[in-house]
């Protein structure tokens, strides 16, 4: 097998990607897809790329709830490290899948719409469940 180590910055779709580098073991650290199009469906795709320490979907506003279970892989991985998911469609019920993301070292909620009534919650719980992480609501 050959070991990737690719940073995708600024694409608009993961239909962009060749979808079968991720069956086939390839190593995706970083996505930096700030102000694209990517929508839940097409974060379908981040379930296979376990290798991913930083994403950012800040600004994406077609990213909802749905999105996150998408990022477990990852997570459960140990390598997800940083999130942004700023400016997004996330709401509070977001938090508890969040919460098993631990190995975030820094995770960016800021100015998320449906989550701005209930901040102080949101931070509340995160900050208990993870503890070494640096949350930024």
């Amino acid at each position: 097998k050959q070991w990737y180590q690719r940073r995708v910055r600024g694409i608009d779709s993961f239909w962009k990607l060749d979808l079968r580098n991720f069956e086939l073991g390839f190593k995706l650290t970083h996505i930096d897809a700030t102000d694209s199009e990517i929508t839940d469906v097409g974060s379908r795709y981040l379930r296979n790329a376990i290798n991913l320490q930083h994403v950012s979907l800040a600004g994406c506003r077609f990213i909802t709830d749905t999105t996150l279970p998408n990022l477990l892989s990852s997570a459960e991985a140990g390598s997800l490290l940083s999130l942004n998911l700023s400016r997004t469609n996330i709401t509070l019920e977001a938090v508890e899948i969040l919460a098993e993301l631990t190995s975030l070292r820094r995770l960016n909620l800021t100015d998320c719409r449906f989550l701005v009534q209930h901040r102080e919650l949101a931070r509340e719980v995160l900050s208990t469940e993870l503890k070494p992480c640096k949350v930024i609501i």
